[in-house]
């Protein structure tokens, strides 16, 4: 009896076990980004954030988004400002918008802008490298294809 209900367990669990390593993976991008001018055209007034979890077929469980504002695009250099939000689980090709009101900042319009998503690494992703994107000057991490989505 005991070997019986031994052998159904692990007929049960075994497909239960690959089939959970064999998912695809998500992959959260910061897809855009766009920056609007103050009524001066010197400062920053208002960030859009675009998330998209590029990897069809997978959800991507809540994250975050942080804008971080330096002074220049050295590493070392110093931050002036950081803002960030929640971003909502997002289905494979869903995206989600977010505006970030920072006129009171004073940001110097063209300052080097870095916005990255699940900034801790909270998502399992088919990529960690790509979750960024910058300005001045421009740049994206790699988009994944679908086939790299997959296991």
């Amino acid at each position: 009896m005991r070997k019986l209900l031994y052998t159904l367990v692990s007929m049960l669990t075994i497909p239960v076990a690959f089939g959970a390593a064999a998912q695809a993976k998500p992959d959260l991008i910061v897809s855009r980004v766009d920056i609007t001018r103050d009524a001066t055209g010197h400062f920053v007034q208002k960030v859009s954030v675009t998330v998209t979890n590029g990897c069809l077929e997978t959800i991507a469980g809540v994250s975050h988004v942080l804008i971080t504002f330096k002074q220049n695009e050295q590493p070392d250099a110093k931050a002036i400002y950081f803002v960030g939000n929640t971003v909502k689980a997002l289905k494979g090709g869903e995206s989600q918008t977010q505006a970030f009101e920072v006129s009171t900042e004073k940001i110097g319009f063209g300052r080097y802008v870095f916005v990255r998503v699940d900034p801790y690494r909270k998502i399992a992703e088919a990529s960690e490298d790509n979750n960024w994107r910058s300005l001045f000057p421009d740049g994206a991490g790699t988009v994944l294809s679908q086939a790299q989505c997959a296991p």
